[in-house]
């Protein structure tokens, strides 16, 4: 499924370069009226009909955004981000960083520095915050997909999220 969605994605990111390079170097008929009435026909590179911008807008904008897909998932298949909570370092996980709330940004950060797991009930005292808030910040890590969470005795074990697992 991933490998389609690949290919989905760079066939659009073709698609949009071949439509913007046709759209900007396709010259343009204009009609020019002179005030004897004669009709003037004239090509130019200068000007747009209203279609051909919003051609032009909408495909640099599907180039921008399947380039940061692509070049977020080739992060992943290269190894530029993690593999596994052991190896894991804060530099590892600067970009993920960037995208956290204060709050999950200490839990994450707690866990990243504790080798990449740590059981909850120590997580809630190294925070000092309440068990119901830090619960929920779990929750929130985990629907982002950077945490999992196992039962451990009356407690859960924190682990970081094996990507591409």
């Amino acid at each position: 499924m991933k490998q389609f969605k690949l290919a989905i994605a760079m066939v659009i990111l073709v698609s949009a370069i071949v439509i913007l390079l046709l759209m900007l170097f396709t010259p343009q008929p204009i009609q020019i009226t002179l005030e004897s009435g004669r009709e003037i026909t004239t090509e130019s590179l200068e000007y747009y009909t209203l279609t051909k911008v919003l051609l032009l807008v909408s495909s640099a904008f599907l180039i921008g955004a399947m380039s940061v897909y692509l070049f977020y998932n080739a992060d992943i298949r290269n190894g530029l981000l993690p593999v596994s909570g052991r190896s894991a370092s804060r530099a590892a996980y600067s970009a993920v960083l960037n995208l956290l709330k204060v709050d999950e940004k200490r839990a994450f950060l707690a866990v990243v520095d504790s080798g990449g797991e740590m059981l909850q009930n120590r997580l809630v005292s190294k925070l000092g915050l309440s068990k119901v808030k830090v619960t929920r910040i779990l929750a929130g890590l985990e629907r982002k997909n950077l945490i999992v969470k196992e039962r451990h005795g009356l407690t859960n074990k924190v682990k970081l999220k094996e990507i591409g697992a």
